[in-house]
């Protein structure tokens, strides 16, 4: 199988890992499938590639964690959506330099995130719950310490940089929600996640945000609906990565960057494919200021002509949500803080905090915008009452 590279050549920086052809390849390959794809001589063929059986992850991981159970996927049904509590057990604080995600079976496992729990909250809403694990269904439903990776399909692991790594405090858990995805026939899943400690100082912490719009709306019919999304950014940080993300009726997304003084610059454009999706990291990381905006435009096909549209979906408007049928819209971007050195004595990590300040400001003021059009709408329906 030979990876595709989706990331549209010639548009944001230049990104580590670019497996994209030449247009010389590509028309090497065009001519030789045109000849008929001859064999060629068989003595100049290589030996086959060996392939790791087990961890891809640079090195072997320095902690194995998995979701503690052999987890029974049913044959038919809705989406699960299940939080696994995994202790870490770990004695004192560690910096997490490289992490791989592996489903136990790929065949119903949508997607995986890992988060970071230090407070125990997630232990005691497992603990209510019957069976392995509990139900979760647009997160973990608890205040989590931080992200620690994930996996979807096209995924790789990741190997983060000298001095750049993520917070595992000591005795914290991790929190290991899967979406599980029923295929027809009754499943099993045993899910794990390999971590791999930092060798040297750490100076700053990675972490996850991202601009999304929840109140996406995609009309049955519409091949072409453009959604789009912001995100103000707080301090100044220093960008690391991309990862688009949508569900099955994406079509392709692009990526920008506006800065406080006007200039634009492209992030990413990709022609969108579920089923490879991938954290494009930059050859060098991007400097953005406090008060720059981090925007995505992406398209979406819900029309029944829609060849990725899964059968099953009824003929209706589509909106956000974390089941399969269900769209995303969402850009995630991977920062640090600008000039922060946790060498330093007093040096401490705040960027989860801005960032929670950030999401806290952004659904007070959905929640009021929604309370006023539900009053707006009861006082129209109160008016064409009287008007009858």
């Amino acid at each position: 199988l030979m990876p595709p590279w989706k990331a549209a050549p010639n548009v944001g920086p230049k990104f580590k890992h670019d497996r994209s052809l030449s247009a010389s390849d590509i028309a090497i390959l065009a001519s030789w499938a045109e000849a008929g794809a001859p064999e060629g001589d068989p003595a100049d063929l290589p030996a086959p590639r060996k392939f790791p059986e087990d961890w891809t992850l640079e090195g072997r991981p320095d902690l194995i964690l998995d979701i503690g159970t052999d987890f029974q996927v049913p044959a038919a049904g809705g989406d699960i959506y299940r939080c696994f509590v995994v202790p870490t057990s770990l004695p004192k604080d560690v910096y997490i330099s490289g992490i791989e995600c592996q489903p136990g079976n790929r065949r119903v496992v949508h997607h995986m995130v890992a988060y970071v729990d230090t407070r125990g909250e997630a232990r005691k809403k497992d603990a209510a719950e019957p069976g392995p694990g509990y139900t979760c269904f647009t997160g973990p439903g608890v205040e989590i310490h931080g992200y620690l990776g994930a996996w979807a399909p096209g995924s790789q692991p990741t190997q983060l940089e000298d001095g750049i790594g993520r917070s595992l405090p000591r005795n914290a858990d991790v929190i290991v929600q899967v979406h599980y995805h029923p295929d027809g026939k009754a499943e099993v899943d045993r899910t794990r996640i390999g971590l791999r400690f930092s060798r040297t100082p750490i100076r700053q912490i990675l972490h996850r945000f991202a601009a999304l719009n929840q109140d996406m709306k995609l009309p049955f019919g519409e091949s072409n609906t453009e959604i789009q999304a912001a995100w103000p950014v707080p301090v100044d940080l220093v960008a690391h990565a991309v990862l688009p993300h949508m569900h099955l009726l994406g079509k392709d997304m692009l990526m920008t960057v506006t800065f406080p003084d006007g200039r634009t610059q492209d992030l990413i454009k990709i022609d969108w494919d579920f089923n490879w999706q991938y954290t494009y990291y930059f050859e060098k990381p991007l400097d953005l200021p406090k008060g720059s905006v981090v925007k995505v435009v992406a398209h979406y096909d819900n029309s029944a002509d829609n060849p990725r549209r899964p059968k099953e979906m009824k003929p209706e408007e589509v909106r956000w949500g974390e089941a399969t049928t269900d769209e995303m819209c969402i850009g995630f971007i991977l920062v640090t803080k600008k000039g922060q050195d946790l060498t330093r004595p007093g040096e401490k990590d705040e960027l989860m905090d801005i960032f929670k300040a950030q999401i806290d400001d952004y659904r007070n003021k959905r929640d009021e915008a929604n309370r006023k059009r539900a009053k707006s709408a009861r006082s129209e329906g109160i008016g064409r009452t009287e008007t009858r």
